[in-house]
């Protein structure tokens, strides 16, 4: 009996945790603060929100590599939002390669904004769930509740930016960002 109460304890403990992490991502998807702008160097702001992988991709045998352009320059943008957004990225890629493979981040400047890119050596995604991606509630994953890049599009769109996705199945995924460069008064 004693066994099965303790194996029984241990899942509803599982679950319940996971039920927790669900209802506080719905809970910041609703509560999106208005953002606090300052100005950010966005290759910064990419590397910091990369440490915080550091140890995981290492340990899932992700191999990280980085293409920042020197001058790619600072923006107007809510620190805090902006990496979790970068964070977001990040994570899915990850989460894309379960068995290692590569994950690439980029800045540069193009065209008057700053072009963030996160891609990676996953198995990619079809047409039809390149064009689902942003809608809440839709996820690709098992376990996903599908507001991860729901929250990703509404920090970018609240930067008055762009972000759109480049894919194929078996070729993995690139999540390409566009922020308005900071303007110098």
């Amino acid at each position: 009996f004693e066994e099965v109460f303790r194996e029984s304890t241990g899942t509803l403990l599982q679950e319940l945790a996971n039920l927790k992490r669900i209802i506080g991502r719905f809970s910041d998807f609703a509560k999106m603060p208005k953002p606090q702008f300052e100005t950010v160097d966005v290759n910064e702001a990419v590397q910091e929100a990369a440490r915080l992988f550091a140890a995981q991709t290492e340990a899932s045998s992700i191999v990280v590599t980085f293409d920042m352009a020197a001058d790619a320059g600072s923006i107007e943008a809510d620190q805090e939002q902006l990496s979790r957004a970068l964070r977001n990225l990040m994570l899915n890629a990850m989460d894309a390669m379960p068995k290692g493979g590569k994950l690439h981040i980029s800045t540069r400047q193009h065209g008057g904004s700053v072009r963030i890119e996160v891609g990676d050596t996953g198995q990619g995604l079809t047409e039809e769930e390149c064009a689902r991606l942003f809608t809440p509630y839709y996820t690709t994953k098992q376990h996903g509740t599908g507001l991860g890049l729901a929250i990703v599009q509404s920090v970018v769109s609240d930067h008055k930016g762009k972000i759109a996705v480049v894919s194929q199945p078996g070729a993995g995924a690139t999540f390409v960002i566009d922020l308005p460069v900071r303007r110098d008064a």
